[in-house]
């Protein structure tokens, strides 16, 4: 019997549809909250998980031939940034790129619960697309995550400082005052529990020696670099601008 195989390509009506740079891929932790409870994760953050996202999120930028241009990570959520066209996998299709990103940081994530946890249960992560249409938006949508992360810190530590109920309702101001009141200064917390990590290339300078001409030289050389910054502040959405000027050159 012969098997007309077109027409079950056909059947895949969603496998052709693509996306144009700039876009965002988020990706989100599935049951988050019990994975963190069953690895007895330290309360209100732990900062061996974050270090496992931000690993995770270097090792797609760097090991998977993926020409992500940016990351940001809070939570148990990574945002990669696609700038250019030329940049995005899979000529752009989207089935693919939200299939591969989640499975690559579902396998690290996995592997890492198990060295630094000793997890055996099963980790996934969902993804979404999110289309911006310049540097801009790019920018105010890292802003807005930054803000989220911001205050998922505040709720986190006036829950475990203040108490569930005793924070209910309050706004963003009452709640740093009771935590201060407490004994708790927001300014002293590490930066990536209140505005997560950004992850980006960066170029460098460094000397070389050609072989041919038997002279010094110098080469720019591109490495993964490292930041947590308010991006919601007017000087932390200059300072990402910045960043994404040099990423976009």
């Amino acid at each position: 019997m012969r098997i007309d195989e077109s027409k079950f390509r056909r059947w895949e009506i969603y496998s052709g549809e693509v996306i144009r740079a700039p876009v965002i891929v988020r990706i989100d932790g599935k049951n988050f909250h019990r994975v963190t409870r069953e690895c007895g994760m330290k309360k209100p953050f732990d900062e061996r998980f974050h270090r496992g996202m931000v690993k995770a999120s270097e090792k797609i930028m760097a090991k998977t031939g993926l020409n992500i241009s940016l990351t940001y990570t809070m939570s148990d959520e990574a945002s990669f940034l696609f700038l250019k066209d030329k940049h995005l996998p899979f000529r752009g299709r989207i089935e693919k790129i939200l299939s591969v990103i989640p499975s690559y940081a579902s396998a690290y994530i996995q592997n890492y619960l198990r060295e630094k946890f000793s997890y055996e249960g099963l980790v996934s992560f969902d993804a979404r697309i999110v289309k911006v249409q310049s540097l801009l938006e790019a920018i105010e949508y890292f802003s807005w995550r930054c803000s989220e992360a911001f205050r998922n810190f505040l709720n986190s530590y006036a829950q475990e400082i203040i108490g569930r109920k005793e924070t209910y309702g309050l706004k963003g101001r009452d709640i740093v005052e009771k935590l201060f009141l407490k004994g708790f200064n927001i300014q002293e917390a590490e930066e990536w529990q209140r505005y997560g990590t950004i992850i980006y290339w960066e170029e460098i300078e460094k000397e070389g020696f050609d072989p041919i001409t038997k002279e010094k030289v110098t080469v720019r050389r591109r490495r993964i670099h490292l930041a947590s910054f308010d991006i919601a502040s007017m000087h932390g959405r200059i300072r990402l601008q910045d960043i994404l000027s040099e990423c976009n050159r």
